[in-house]
């Protein structure tokens, strides 16, 4: 099976990235997902470890009953080398699919095939916008997977606010 390789940072795993690896999947792919600086602790701008990243996302696709695997990516601030440093801790994969202009720009000069998907509700599912709303106690919910929401509401971030 063909392979569609999704990376994000997943802060937090809301209903685009859902919505992206529902594409995949109709274009009969198996997501691969690449959960990016997995290396990050805690802080406003990264409030979730990587393991409760990998737990939102695993949770928002049970539903799903597909085929998919998760990698940890860590950062290497290094943009030459970031995409051979990526295939070097994930197997080989056909399409990339990404909204974010760096990304698209750096597997594309390193030859693979970039796609750009249709963003729904991007102003909206975006996520510096939720983390946002979750630290000043906002509505939020509505902007994640229901399965996301109580993995999010059962971590104290109150030290982040």
């Amino acid at each position: 099976m063909k392979k569609g390789l999704i990376l994000g940072r997943f802060q937090p795993f809301h209903l685009g990235h859902l919505a992206l690896i529902k594409k995949i999947i109709s274009d009969k792919l198996k997501p691969l997902i690449c959960i990016g600086s997995s290396q990050k602790e805690r802080s406003k701008e990264n409030p979730f470890t990587k393991i409760e990243r990998k737990k939102m996302i695993e949770a928002a696709l049970e539903s799903l009953d597909c085929n998919y695997e998760i990698y940890e990516i860590p950062d290497i601030n290094n943009y030459d080398l970031y995409v051979s440093h990526l295939k070097n801790l994930v197997p080989s994969f056909d399409i990339v699919y990404s909204g974010n202009s760096l990304v698209n720009r750096l597997f594309t000069e390193a030859g693979h095939n970039v796609t750009v998907p249709d963003m729904v509700n991007r102003e909206i599912w975006k996520g510096s916008s939720i983390r946002q709303a979750i630290l000043k106690g906002d509505d939020w919910k509505m902007d994640v997977p229901p399965s996301v929401a109580d993995i999010i509401t059962d971590i104290d971030l109150g030290k982040l606010a």
